[in-house]
């Protein structure tokens, strides 16, 4: 066997050897690597069985075709396999980064911050310089000359392109500078839209609509364009109210920051602020600043905002003015909007079995209450809060509720026409246990509490029937919140 070895050229021992032994074991290493991936199911697979059964071999082929039975560069076997060699390293190594960015392997964090646009350029500039590689060193291509030839083309081939090139460059600023990221809900000109998908020719926003905008980067470039989520997601909106001269400005801004404080999805911190803007010619006109965290919400907020507007103005008397110089003409019958004087309100009153007290005693009563419509999510009571009111409900369905710190739902009750509510202030002198919103447009009796102490002191029947029923309503409370 010794003699056998001597006998052959040094190129034969040191490259066959090689061969021999090293590619099985190169061989069984990328088995058992394949059989582990397998096991975890990994995406990396595939390219690990190329390399394996494709790659190796083709390696082991090149080596003696090159060293060992020493073919000349020129040789076209020789070259074929090379290009082929290369070509499937190029392909394994794009199929990898592909794998890495697209897979599991990154955290979803990392692969929202690797924008589609670096990987396209990964992936060109691994193919142009293995296709360079194989040029020239496989094939003998000059490059210089390669490159002189292009420079000359490239100019007349960039006037043509220079609409897709000024997206391309328009596309790097973008990525570079990273003005806004998949995900954030941004303005460009008169478009409004959620960041969808960036590329190197345009940005893909999503409209409220939930239609597809495609703006091209050269365009944005241009462009003065406004990002709704960052530096942080909270968003200030204004919305403006045109009132009366006849409404004094305190009240107005008292009532339009309850208005704001009601709303969900309006922060209390930063807090909502009013500002009187203007004296203008039939009206004053108020501008209410409000923050949110979610711009993809603010159409829905801005409409629950501006509708509790109307219940809230309607309730205190706030009123919208017409242009003085409109005129209305109308042909038939007027009709007049009901007017609740307190003579009516104690009719209403006295439709409540509760209220058997004198036509005097109710008399007073309604002359310290009044009718209030309020919207359909408004709440007129808070769990933890007193109240200086007790409501009788006249039309509607109202929803009485208790939710845990986590949002659980622990205790809810539908209340209906002529039930009352507000007797833990009322009869306890205490803290609501309840939360009490409007399921529809309802209407109530808001009655004063001072007022409703004199009744009820006068008339210890009618103090011991809402004494019974608070204490019944905390029984049926307790047991809820006990199941």
């Amino acid at each position: 066997m010794s003699e056998l070895l001597s006998t052959l050229p040094l190129s034969w021992k040191t490259w066959g050897i090689l061969i021999v032994f090293g590619l099985p074991l190169a061989i069984v290493i990328m088995g058992e690597l394949l059989l582990w991936l397998e096991r975890k199911n990994s995406e990396f697979t595939p390219i690990v069985y190329n390399l394996r059964n494709i790659l190796l071999p083709n390696l082991a082929v090149y080596l003696i075709l090159s060293k060992i039975i020493k073919l000349g560069a020129d040789s076209m076997l020789l070259k074929v396999s090379a290009t082929f060699f290369w070509l499937i390293l190029i392909h394994s190594t794009l199929k990898f980064i592909n794998t890495l960015v697209f897979s599991e392997v990154l955290s979803e964090d990392i692969k929202t911050k690797i924008p589609k646009l670096l990987v396209d350029f990964i992936r060109t500039f691994l193919v142009l310089l293995g296709a360079a590689i194989i040029a020239s060193t496989v094939w003998g291509a000059d490059l210089g000359r390669l490159l002189a030839a292009l420079g000359v083309g490239s100019v007349v081939l960039g006037l043509a392109l220079q609409d897709v090139l000024g997206g391309l460059f328009s596309g790097v600023a973008l990525l570079s500078s990273k003005p806004f990221m998949v995900g954030d809900w941004i303005r460009i000109g008169d478009e409004v839209g959620e960041v969808k998908n960036i590329d190197w020719r345009a940005v893909t926003l999503v409209n409220f609509s939930g239609d597809s905008i495609i703006i091209p980067n050269a365009f944005i470039a241009k462009e003065q364009f406004q990002n709704y989520s960052r530096p942080t997601p909270i968003h200030r909106e204004e919305v403006g109210f045109d009132i009366s001269f006849d409404d004094r400005p305190n009240q107005v801004k008292e009532v339009l920051l309850e208005a704001a404080d009601m709303t969900e999805g309006i922060l209390a911190e930063p807090t909502p602020t009013v500002a009187l803007i203007s004296y203008d010619e039939f009206s004053i006109h108020y501008e209410v600043r409000y923050f949110i965290a979610d711009y993809s919400k603010a159409p829905s907020i801005h409409d629950t905002f501006i509708t509790r507007i109307w219940y809230a103005n309607k309730r205190y008397g706030i009123t919208f003015p017409t242009r003085a110089h409109e005129v209305y003409n109308f042909d038939g019958e007027m009709t007049q909007e009901i007017e609740y004087t307190p003579e009516k309100i104690s009719k209403l009153l006295k439709l409540s079995s509760i209220f058997s007290v004198t036509d005097e005693e109710l008399l007073h009563l309604a002359k310290a209450s009044t009718i209030d419509d309020f919207g359909v999510g408004e709440c007129l009571l808070q769990k933890g809060h007193t109240t200086d009111k007790v409501y009788l409900i006249l039309d509607g369905v109202a929803k009485e509720h208790i939710v845990n710190k986590n949002g659980k739902l622990l205790h809810e009750r539908r209340l209906k026409s002529g039930e009352l509510f507000g007797l833990a202030s009322l009869i306890r002198k205490e803290a609501s246990l309840v939360t009490v919103c409007a399921l529809s447009d309802i209407r109530v009796v808001s009655m004063d509490i001072t007022a409703m102490h004199d009744l009820l002191k006068h008339n210890p029947s009618v103090a011991q029937a809402l004494e019974g029923m608070a204490t019944l309503h905390e029984k049926k409370i307790e047991k809820s919140l006990f199941v």
